[in-house]
């Protein structure tokens, strides 16, 4: 997406605006300034229940405990599960489709999301398996619908974790051609 502004279409340019306007209003728990008070939240459902239908496995208690966080708006909370330099890889060719860095950025990419949906984005979680090591996968569903569009597809999140923190997400739909026709201006 290293294009100049005047090829970029306008829900690119409405993205790219997102993550200074993050970045400007978070800071990490461990500044020496302190943490400010995010408002950041994944449109993620879990089912209630969801936790005890499942084995425990250390590296899913991880993710499933830091998608719970900040799904529930408790960013701060789960960012602390997160390192620093986190990326969130989303696959395709549209204006979302990109790598995101850092927890700043990761919150404007779900707030991108939402207000580009007019708040109809979730991703419901069906289900996380464990590799029995550091990757650990969830299988959502994906909806939306935007500008008489709709969007309804299997998403597969990969995340790798390191040193007891998440590293990297990487989100591929499950239909690309669709997830990338619905973000097209």
């Amino acid at each position: 997406m290293e294009r100049d502004r005047e090829s970029r279409s306008g829900l690119e340019v409405a993205v790219a605006a997102e993550r200074p306007a993050m970045r400007s209003r978070h800071r990490r728990h461990d500044d020496p300034g302190g943490p400010q008070p995010t408002n950041a939240r994944w449109p993620l459902e879990i089912d209630a229940g969801f936790e005890a239908a499942h084995p425990h496995d250390p590296w899913v208690a991880l993710v499933r405990e830091s998608m719970a966080e900040y799904a529930a708006g408790r960013a701060e909370q789960a960012s602390q599960g997160w390192h620093d330099d986190i990326v969130w890889c989303v696959s395709g060719a549209g204006p979302v489709s990109a790598e995101w860095v850092g927890c700043d950025e990761i919150f404007a990419y779900h707030a991108a999301l939402e207000r580009l949906s007019d708040g109809t984005f979730r991703q419901s979680l069906v289900s996380l398996e464990a590799s029995g090591g550091p990757i650990v996968e969830a299988h959502v569903r994906t909806t939306a619908t935007r500008q008489g569009r709709t969007l309804d597809i299997p998403t597969l999140l990969v995340f790798e974790l390191a040193g007891g923190r998440l590293r990297r997400v990487t989100e591929i739909a499950g239909d690309q051609s669709a997830w990338d026709g619905f973000w097209a201006d």
